[in-house]
């Protein structure tokens, strides 16, 4: 909180006077759309309805107003507040919109805009102020009990590994080197799949599935040496990450999940970096990135690729992620839930030419069908949010933000448009699911 949008603006003669005829939206219906409607002074303004970015939430009323999407109140508002905490995300998409006038914008969660006279007349300074007090010190006590709770295995992993049995991690230059050189296909485990494993909902994008959680299982444990299991840095040392994703890290590796992933892990089996396709945002050393970039482009290098994928996913459309790659074919599949059309979907696949490389991303089912396309003689290899990270690093951006016409999992849900790139489309050679 409190970083600073700059996007404040004067407000005209009359700001600071009661205005009955204010029209006010609220941007977000989450946890803190309650508290944020709590706030508004309704003496000076009327709410007029919340806005979501999930076609999901809309056309539901949400505290008896009705929730609608930006482009139904565009330029029908007098004041839209953003009442998500992680707001950056929600002002990027904004500045895409044309005719924006900031003025009217109201950052609830940045500090800045708590202390500006001008918003007195519509939020109640004394309410708005607790409440972000409220949030902060809820917050660092979360972030100050995480640190505590992981900081002997951190310590541990730098001063005296011997102490405690951390999961035996190989270089990525070297599965770099397997995939390309040896054919060796690749599966990731990360906190989703390992979730699924343990009978829990995770991904918002993968519903539960008992089989589903069975296969894994199967899957974590061959021992088939043409397999490269990937698992996430997060047991020890964590000081190659930002500040936040340290501490992201730290709010999932509860000693409950620490002691699950154990008794999922071989002592003796030597795993690689789930995070190999992660080269920009969760990392501290930026620099580095075009270096990472490089070593993973040489695994499709010169290759007949073929993703199956979200077909609201698009991954390297746009960017240029796969532009040393022979030819870029796609088999489509549903976002969420593909689990639910696994057997369509396998044998899709299982039509492909011999000798191309299929690349999958399709949440934690994509590490079945690398197993199952792996044993019928085809490389595969999961290659998970790799779009997301890569946008992220051609933008330069520091927060999440969206990508627009695609689907990324680490945002609340949005709606995505058709794409009209003739290229991509071009590429599509199976949809399933329609």
């Amino acid at each position: 909180m409190g970083n600073g949008t700059g996007r404040k603006g004067g407000m005209g003669d009359g700001i600071g006077k009661p205005d009955s005829s204010a029209k006010i939206y609220i941007w977000g219906t989450g946890k803190y759309g309650k508290r944020v409607l709590q706030v508004v002074r309704k003496e000076n303004g009327q709410v007029a309805g919340f806005v979501d970015n999930d076609p999901a939430r809309r056309g539901k009323p949400y505290e008896g107003y009705p929730v609608m999407s930006f482009q139904e109140i565009a330029g029908k508002y007098d004041f839209l507040v953003i009442g998500i905490v992680k707001y950056e995300s929600v002002l990027y998409q904004l500045e895409a919109e044309p005719g924006i006038d900031f003025s009217k914008i109201v950052v609830f969660f940045d500090e800045q805009f708590c202390e500006d006279p001008r918003y007195a007349h519509i939020l109640d300074p004394q309410k708005w102020r607790l409440l972000l007090l409220e949030e902060k010190v809820a917050q660092l006590e979360n972030i100050l009990q995480a640190r505590m709770d992981n900081l002997g295995y951190e310590i541990i992993d730098k001063y005296n590994k011997n102490f405690y049995r951390f999961p035996r991690l190989g270089k990525t230059e070297d599965a770099v080197y397997r995939m390309v050189n040896e054919g060796c296909s690749l599966v990731r485990f990360g906190d989703g799949e390992f979730e699924i494993m343990a009978g829990k909902e995770r991904p918002v994008f993968q519903k539960y599935d008992p089989i589903l959680a069975k296969r894994l299982r199967e899957v974590i444990a061959s021992t088939d040496e043409k397999l490269l299991v990937c698992i996430a840095d997060n047991y020890g040392n964590l000081d190659a990450y930002t500040q936040e994703g340290a501490d992201e890290v730290r709010f999932y590796m509860k000693e409950e999940t620490r002691n699950f992933h154990m008794s999922m892990l071989s002592p003796d089996r030597v795993y690689y970096d789930a995070y190999l396709f992660k080269s920009y945002f969760f990392y501290k050393n930026r620099q580095d990135t075009p270096k990472r970039v490089h070593l993973i482009k040489k695994i499709w290098e010169k290759r007949d690729i073929v993703l199956v994928e979200g077909d609201k996913t698009r991954t390297g459309c746009g960017n240029d992620l796969f532009d040393n790659a022979n030819s870029v074919k796609r088999i489509l599949a549903p976002t969420q839930n593909a689990f639910d059309r696994y057997d369509e979907i396998l044998e899709a696949a299982s039509g492909l030419a011999p000798g191309c490389l299929i690349l999958i991303v399709l949440g934690p089912m994509s590490n079945l069908l690398v197993y199952d396309l792996m044993k019928k003689g085809y490389q595969a290899i999961d290659l998970g949010q790799i779009d997301m990270d890569y946008e992220w690093y051609k933008r330069g951006v520091q927060k999440r933000v969206p990508i627009p016409g695609k689907y990324v999992s680490q945002l609340p849900p949005a709606e995505i448009g058709e794409v009209e790139d003739e290229g991509y489309r071009g590429q599509i050679l199976k949809r399933i699911g329609d």
